[in-house]
């Protein structure tokens, strides 16, 4: 926990305060361990906009290794110009509308989340400590996740428009960490916390209504729909059956999936799809997912 702004030394404390209550939560929730080295950096805007551009294409030209998928012409133009939509909006993102941004550390077995206290006031999360106890659980289910994906390596290789956006992963990741902090801030404070309510700023107000924002906007939440596919996954299967996904590119969701699960978001009802799709499977005696028929 290191605060590189040099001036929100409190912030650096409290921080490190709450990860010190959680982390030891996360294996007993999700089932899931956390990387050798796991930092949380306090950074001025200027450092998170550099990083997380230079992360995006960093990722991209890792991803052109692993599968030709990457390598397409449309693909190459897509991710060129997902960049530059990033990078021209991206002061906005870091210091005024993104809680966390995890990504890869230097090393194999590392992960490192990105704070920028600015952004934390404009989105109301330092307006209560409950707020930004969310945020970091939901930050460090994700450096779990890299760990378990080897920052998303098998899916990159095997099941590549899964990544793309609005696809299967966002949803998995999100709705898994969105369903991990709620579980955990329960547990912690008798009711789970939601940081979306939060009392954002002016500043926040005036940004969220811009035209170039509101295009970055999903159609269908990856939060709210995500977690609605994970619960009904581990109320099917299980939390260990749920983890081999993350080693197990044919186990993520599928676009039918993810529409199943949207449609039951707002209803008592739970989606079916997915839940049953890896509830037809197991493991052999050799340790190797299959499918049953």
């Amino acid at each position: 926990m290191v605060d590189e702004t040099g001036r929100h030394e409190d912030l650096r404390k409290q921080v490190g305060s709450i990860l010190a209550l959680v982390a030891p939560l996360l294996k007993p929730t999700t089932g899931l361990g956390l990387p050798g080295l796991v930092a949380f950096r306090i950074v001025p805007v200027e450092t998170w906009q550099t990083e997380q551009a230079a992360e995006t294409a960093r990722r991209l030209w890792a991803y052109r290794e692993l599968n030709s998928f990457w390598q397409r012409p449309g693909i190459t133009l897509l991710g060129t110009a997902s960049l530059g939509t990033f990078r021209r909006l991206s002061a906005d993102l870091g210091g005024v509308m993104v809680m966390g941004a995890t990504q890869p550390g230097p090393g194999a077995d590392e992960s490192q989340t990105l704070l920028v206290p600015e952004a934390l006031e404009h989105t109301g999360v330092l307006s209560d400590p409950e707020y930004l106890t969310q945020v970091i659980v939901h930050e460090l289910v994700h450096h779990a996740q890299n760990r378990a994906s080897r920052h998303r390596a098998d899916w990159a290789a095997h099941t590549p428009k899964a990544l793309l956006r609005g696809n299967g992963v966002s949803f998995l990741e999100e709705g898994h960490a969105r369903w991990a902090d709620q579980v955990i801030t329960h547990d912690l404070f008798g009711a789970a916390v939601d940081a979306d309510s939060a009392p954002k700023s002016d500043r926040y107000n005036e940004v969220a209504k811009r035209k170039e924002i509101l295009r970055l906007k999903p159609r269908i939440d990856p939060y709210k729909v995500g977690r609605v596919l994970v619960e009904s996954a581990i109320g099917t299967v299980g939390t260990q059956e749920l983890n081999a996904v993350w080693s197990n590119a044919l186990l993520l969701p599928r676009k039918d999936e993810v529409a199943d699960a949207a449609l039951a978001a707002d209803k008592p009802t739970r989606p079916k799809l997915w839940p049953s799709r890896l509830g037809s499977t197991t493991f052999t005696d050799t340790g190797v997912r299959t499918f049953i028929d």
